[in-house]
């Protein structure tokens, strides 16, 4: 079963992959409080590896 992303996940991944910042594009919600979380959630799932968040 494929995980369920949310959108700032979504946004955060886009992101890693085309090897832009990861906080670029994201909502002042998501920006100002969930990232750390996102940046996370993203690592769990095992769709980011390591300290300088590349892509699985």
């Amino acid at each position: 079963m494929k995980p369920k992303l949310s959108p700032a996940q979504r946004t955060m991944l886009h992101n890693a992959v085309s090897g832009q910042p990861l906080l670029l594009g994201l909502t002042r919600n998501s920006f100002s409080h969930r990232t750390h979380s996102t940046v996370q959630a993203l690592h769990r799932a095992g769709m980011l590896q390591g300290s300088d968040r590349k892509p699985t």
